[in-house]
């Protein structure tokens, strides 16, 4: 990373608003992330010193000078803690800890280098008295002067020191210098300034004075490392023990990296001397190995060392109240007894970690592991705040004994790793770990293969115990609250007795002689002069005192009265001329006249005759002035205003004049029906009750005869234009909206309407009662009165349908759902009404009806998020219906492939996975309709094509693709319910369709197994479960040879419900062994009874399983041949020759086996020239191998000769 130009002034702006935000930062100049340009350029363009002003901690690994002098960029007086990590050869070390020590106060330093410290070093950080932490990884850290410095510190809480390579001598002198000013030992060192030079007349009190001092409790400590609390030391355990010596703080962190295995004596001297000590104050031991030490154990996981068999003694541990955390991680000192967990639960009662070595192994060859749960049961009886353990352990079951002890119960235990741990008997294990640990939350194991020591026999009997046992504790805990309330229930025992209540009187006399006491007080009086300053304080307030005022507007609707004056003349007369006046007359008294008048100009409806100059004028205007100028202009604004709805006018009969004249035009009034088009833009307005607007009893769609109409004009370009604009313009769209605030409650209103609406649909006037409740419909919608709205758009519907006029009641249906500002929960009840009766019309009035309204329900639905549930309700419906067409016999091939088409099409067009709405199980019903759908399209289409499988061309590959997807949507936690057994069960039988076309056979086995699992198919051992199990041994070695394949082959030959169906074990067993199938005898054995079974009917099957012998047999002769012939190969295999070259290929290619053909010699290997690398990393491990016993060897002798020398010097 560098910078791609100079930093402006701009850009330290932004750098110095975060650098605020700067605590820490960590820089390793092996990785070359940061390029060292950028600190020159960051050095001579800073604004100013600190650039970091708050920085606290700085860690910084360098291999070069130049890498460790960058670091003093960002050295400031804020700075608190320094972590340095260095090469070699730094000759300017000395100048760079100089400049360190003057511009900081750290209270933390760490300093790791295999560099020596220089000469110098404590002079150089004199200065840093504030340090609490110091970590001096080096060469030179154990030189008196090092020494006399870090004891010098008065807030030092934690050191860190490496001693490994050092000898004992080295480490006495690391505490050579400390008598000199610590004043431990001296006289001085006791409230005295006395040289300790003593002559020999002198009497020496300073020690009875210390010793009186240190009884009344006022010596001040000011020995070395008074003020210590963690040590962390690295190095051989007998140099530890000298240094420990020389301690007196009480430590509450005790880090302990030794080199494994450690010497007896050693350790046990420095397991003593931690208890003498530290016992009173050592909260937390850590033990682990040092890195040379955990090489073997490397070198182990390969394989090719012998397992661990080091013991590591804890007798020595004896006093040890106030520790909390124990942990021992050693790669060869791995072996505990019951007689170090004893004297652990004896030493350290309050114990909450232990840790023993959980990541130890062993292997057969060594031995089950000496540590019990009789002995943990010790543990935890003695410490009972212990809440971790993590040891291997021999797993047996417990005696009546523990069982009955609550002593050995521990409510605290809460976490249990055992590792490589053995076990015989899950069951009665799992009884005792319910009884020693009842709330034991987490239980781990290794369960890892490859790791060397591994026994699967223990990890599956483990994996049993951890399945057991979360049932066994809560009986346990249940049997113990029971007895608990039986012992509270319980009245104690009473018994009558008598007793003697004679009172026993003593007279006693006391001399008392009362203590006098005279206390003198001085008591002097204090005066105290105060001067208050009281001056008043004032407060000016404004007040708006401007009226307010208020604006009312009242609305006036004038009342407009229609009436009609019978004017048809008694005598004939032409109609010619009339026909024009009507027409006019016609096109101005459209609806929208009535409804509402235009924005622009307001038209009277009644014209008032007060005189004969009136009557010309009118006349004037009717025959006239109106015919000539306004119709093209009125039509124009109708049709621009207003869409109009046409439909065939029906033929004319003539007939005599009624009361109610007829108007012949070429737009019959009673095809024109007004939408209401003005709610946009006139929601403040209300439409008058007495105006009422005639409706048409067929209302058809315009759209498609319109077309009709202009779709053979080809150059009426216009027409189909603004055809286009209206379709689209956004006026077209129904938009619901949300549900508003109701401004008015219309409930006595509609109580009042609704039955007068009966009233007129039983007297036959079903049109007059729907266009009241229209009228009012409007009213209670733009008043978002929910509840009226929803009862007269219900009633309107009802009315409909029991006057059994189905045209009525689609179109009413698609009127009242697409009306402007309709609530959505009107909508709502209107199409669960209509839902309602889908059965009832299809029973008694056949299946068009039935037709009508469901495809006007699915137009009512479509597009609307609250109604996409009853729509897939309806869609559900529809396409059983076109399913039923594919099946019917009086259908033709084409119509019936045509239907099934149009059923799976319907369902497949829903995405119910997204409806929030609809509950899971119809969720996933619908999901396997269409998946039950789509198989059976895939099938008609494959056998249309003569093609079965995936390869096909065309055909349905595309509904198998969707299967599958399909099948990924449904989630198999949910089938796992008890409820939905029965979902599961037809989701399986979908799956193994789709995977049988794919020939998938593991995935057929593996959705076998999932049905076989279902608890009503797994009790029915003698019908369902046996045929689900004896399809899953017959898939199962029909697949093809894999990983996941031998796993499930592995898994379900050790099953016991397979013992009870002895041929398939057989066969199962078969493949699991190691052994050549020859294929005759299988045939012989087997083959009458496959050959019968519905599987293996198909000769394609009878051929994979053919196959799969083979291919087992190859696996076999690779792993006994390294070398074999062609000729023997093929007696083997009972094939020809091409045969097995072709199976040999296969399964080179496969990656199954790795194998070489040599034609000319007629020899197959099986085993890969090894690489130059191969041959050298053996032969590394070899040599590792080889050193290791050299120098067990070494140790041994040496630790003989030690012995020796000792019995040597004992006897002389």
């Amino acid at each position: 990373m560098g910078f791609v130009k100079m930093p402006t002034e701009e850009d330290w702006k932004s750098v110095l608003k975060y650098s605020e935000r700067v605590r820490q930062i960590s820089y390793n100049e092996n990785t070359n992330n940061v390029a060292a340009s950028i600190f020159a350029v960051l050095e001579d363009s800073r604004p100013r010193s600190y650039f970091l002003p708050h920085l606290v901690e700085l860690n910084w690994k360098a291999e070069t000078p130049a890498g460790l002098a960058r670091c003093s960029l960002f050295l400031n007086p804020e700075l608190r803690a320094v972590n340095l990590e260095i090469g070699t050869k730094f000759p300017q070390l000395d100048t760079f800890l100089a400049d360190l020590s003057n511009r900081t106060k750290l209270t933390s330093f760490s300093f790791i280098s295999p560099t020596s410290l220089p000469d110098s070093f404590t002079e150089l950080l004199g200065r840093q008295v504030a340090l609490e932490k110091v970590v001096l990884v080096a060469p030179g850290a154990l030189a008196p002067g090092v020494g006399r410095w870090i004891a010098s510190l008065p807030q030092l809480k934690t050191l860190r020191l490496d001693l490994t390579g050092r000898s004992v001598i080295a480490v006495e002198g690391f505490f050579d210098e400390l008598r000199l000013r610590s004043g431990d030992s001296t006289p001085s060192s006791v409230m005295s300034t006395d040289s300790g030079v003593f002559s020999e007349d002198e009497i020496d009190f300073s020690l009875i004075r210390k010793s009186a001092l240190r009884l009344t409790g006022d010596l001040s400590s000011k020995g070395s490392f008074a003020q210590m609390r963690k040590l962390h030391l690295t190095g051989d355990v007998s140099n530890i023990a000298v240094f420990v010596k020389h301690l007196t703080s009480p430590l509450t962190q005790l880090d302990l990296v030794i080199e494994d295995p450690p010497d007896r004596a050693d350790w046990h001297d420095l397991s003593a001397m931690i208890c003498e000590k530290f016992g009173d104050s050592l909260q937390s031991l850590r033990v682990t190995a040092t890195g040379s030490s955990r090489f073997m154990d490397l070198v182990r996981a390969t394989s090719r060392a012998e397992p661990a068999s080091g013991r590591l003694s804890l007798d020595c541990f004896t006093y040890l109240p106030h520790l909390t955390r124990l942990d021992i991680d050693l790669p060869e000192s791995v072996i505990f007894t019951n007689a170090d967990v004893e004297c652990i639960a004896k030493a350290c009662t309050n114990l909450e970690v232990l840790k023993l070595c959980p990541l130890a192994r062993f292997p057969s060859a060594t031995g089950a592991p000496k540590i019990t749960l009789v002995t943990v049961a010790y543990l935890i009886s003695s410490c009972r705040n212990l809440h971790t353990l993590a040891t291997v352990v021999d797993a047996k079951g417990g005696s009546a004994d523990i069982l009955n002890s609550r002593r050995a119960s521990s409510k605290s235990l809460l976490r249990l790793h055992v590792g490589h741990s053995w076990i015989d008997d899950p069951l009665h294990v799992a009884i005792l770990l319910s009884h020693l640990a009842p709330h034991l939350e987490t239980l781990k194991w290794f369960q890892e293969k490859n790791r060397p020591g591994f026994i699967e026999a223990n990890a599956r009997n483990w994996q049993r115990v951890s399945e057991l046992l979360p049932h066994l504790q809560g009986i346990r805990l249940l049997e113990r609250q029971f007895a608990s309330d039986m012992t509270q229930a319980l009245r104690p025992e009473t018994f009558e007795k008598s007793v003697d209540a004679v009172i026993k009187t003593v007279d006693r006399g006391v001399h008392v002689f009362p203590r006098m006491r005279n206390n003198s007080v001085q008591v002097s009086t204090t005066y105290m002069s105060q001067v208050v300053q009281a001056q008043p304080n004032y407060a000016s307030a404004l007040v708006d005192a401007t009226p307010s005022t208020a604006e009312a507007s009242i609305e006036a609707i004038t009342i407009l009265v229609n009436r009609e004056v019978d004017a048809a003349p008694a005598k004939p007369v032409d109609a010619h001329p009339s026909d024009i006046i009507t027409r006019s007359v016609q096109a101005l008294l459209t609806p929208s006249t009535f409804a509402r008048a235009p924005s622009r100009r307001s038209y009277s409806p009644l014209f008032f005759l007060p005189s004969i100059l009136g009557l010309f004028s009118l006349a004037y205007k009717l025959f006239i002035f109106y015919p000539l100028s306004l119709p093209s202009r009125i039509l124009h604004m109708a049709a621009a205003r207003i869409r109009w709805k046409y439909k065939e006018p029906p033929k004319q009969v003539p007939s005599t004049p009624s009361a109610e004249p007829t108007v012949d035009s070429d737009i019959p009034l009673e095809t024109l029906v007004v939408e209401d088009v003005f709610d946009s833009t006139c929601d403040n307005e209300r439409e008058d009750p007495d105006v009422k607007v005639s409706q048409p009893e067929v209302v058809e769609t315009w759209i498609p005869k319109w077309k009709e109409q202009t779709r053979n004009n080809n150059t009426a370009t216009r027409h189909s234009d603004w055809m286009q604009r209206t379709l689209t313009s956004p006026s077209y769209n129904f938009i619901m909206s949300d549900n508003k605030k109701q401004e008015k409650d219309f409930t006595l209103e509609v109580d009042t309407l609704l039955p007068e609406a009966a009233v007129a649909v039983k007297s036959g006037k079903l049109q007059e009662a729907l266009d009241k409740i229209f009228a009012f419909e409007k009213q209670t919608r733009n008043a978002a009165d929910l509840n009226s709205t929803t009862r007269l758009v219900k009633a309107a519907i009802e009315h409909c349908y029991e006057a059994r006029d189905f045209n009525l009641l689609n179109s009413t249906i698609t009127l009242l759902s697409k009306k402007h500002g309709q609530l959505k929960s009107a909508v709502q009840a209107i199409v669960e009404l209509s839902m309602g009766w889908l059965d009832k019309i299809k029973q008694a009035h056949g299946m068009e009806k039935w037709l009508e309204l469901v495809e006007t329900l699915r137009g009512v639905t479509e597009g609307k998020i609250f109604l996409e549930t009853p729509r897939a309700r309806v869609t559900l419906l529809l396409a059983h219906y076109h399913e039923g067409l594919s099946t019917a016999a009086t259908s033709t091939p084409a119509a019936q492939k045509e239907s099934l088409q149009t059923a799976s099409d319907l369902l497949s067009d829903l995405q119910v996975e997204t409806y929030s709405s609809m509950d899971r199980r119809e969720k996933t019903e619908f999901i396997l309709e269409q998946m039950r759908l789509l198989i059976a399209v895939a099938r008609q289409k494959d056998a249309e094509h003569g093609k079965d499988g995936k390869d096909a061309l065309g055909g349905g590959e595309a509904e198998w693709v969707k299967v599958r997807v399909g099948g990924r949507k449904v989630n198999e936690e949910f089938l796992k319910e008890k409820d939905n057994e029965d979902l599961k069960l037809k989701y399986y039988d979908l799956m193994i369709q789709h995977a049988l076309h794919q020939n998938n056979y593991l995935d057929v086995a593996k959705y076998y197994y999932k049905v076989w699992e279902t608890p009503s198919i797994k009790d029915d051992t003698e019908d369902k479960g046996k045929a689900a199990l004896e399809h899953i041994v017959y898939y199962v070695v029909l697949a093809p040879h894999n990983n996941e394949q031998s796993d499930m082959l592995h898994h379900l030959f050790v099953d016991p419900a397979l013992t009870k169906l002895e041929l398939h074990y057989n066969l199962v067993k078969c493949f699991t062994t190691r052994e050549l199938m020859r294929w005759p005898g299988i045939e012989t054995i087997y083959g009458e009874f496959l050959r019968k079974t519905p599987v293996f009917s198909s000769e394609k099957r009878w051929e994979d399983l053919h196959t799969r012998v083979i291919e087992h047999n190859i696996r076999v002769v690779a792993q006994y041949y390294t070398r074999i012939t062609l000729t023997r190969l093929t007696s083997l295999l009972d094939l020809t020759l091409p045969e097995t070259e072709e199976t040999l290929a296969r399964l080179v290619v496969s990656g199954t086996i790795w194998a070489r053909i040599d034609r000319p010699a007629g020899i197959v290997s099986f085993r890969s020239k090894r690489s130059a690398e191969d041959v050298m990393n053996d032969w590394s491990s070899d040599m590792q191998k080889l050193l290791g016993l050299v120098e067990k060897t070494w140790m041994g002798m040496n630790a003989a000769q030690a012995a020796q020398s000792r019995v040597v010097k004992v006897s002389s």
